[in-house]
């Protein structure tokens, strides 16, 4: 399964369109339950980790990149404590090396990005 996603780059006010094909898609009674959501930017810190996405390894990799966060000076929103988000980039059978972030959301002047 694989999600599209739309991003502005750097230096960039607003996303690329959505392609026509997954505008169709949507059209689909398959589909109907999916929408096409426009979230405005913000700034996320990010841990990367390569094992599977099970709780204990996803809640480990959060704990470290709160930890490299907080040593680095990086304000961490206490709204995001008992809260963990994650992306699993690949299959959940998939064998070898994987591919996985956490991400915690940061807030205006609790960092040094704009």
């Amino acid at each position: 399964m694989s999600w599209p996603l739309s991003f502005a780059a750097p230096g960039e006010a607003t996303p690329a369109a959505v392609g026509k094909t997954i505008l169709d898609r949507v059209k689909d009674p398959l589909w109907s339950v999916c929408k096409i959501e426009t979230v405005p930017s913000k700034v996320v810190a990010v841990g990367t980790y390569n094992d599977a996405s099970v709780g204990p390894i996803v809640r480990r990799a959060d704990q470290q990149l709160r930890e490299a966060c907080k040593r680095d000076g990086i304000a961490i929103p206490e709204y995001t404590e008992g809260s963990v988000k994650f992306a699993q980039y690949d299959a959940i059978f998939s064998l070898g090396k994987r591919r996985g972030e956490v991400w915690i959301d940061l807030e205006d002047g609790g960092h040094p990005w704009k």
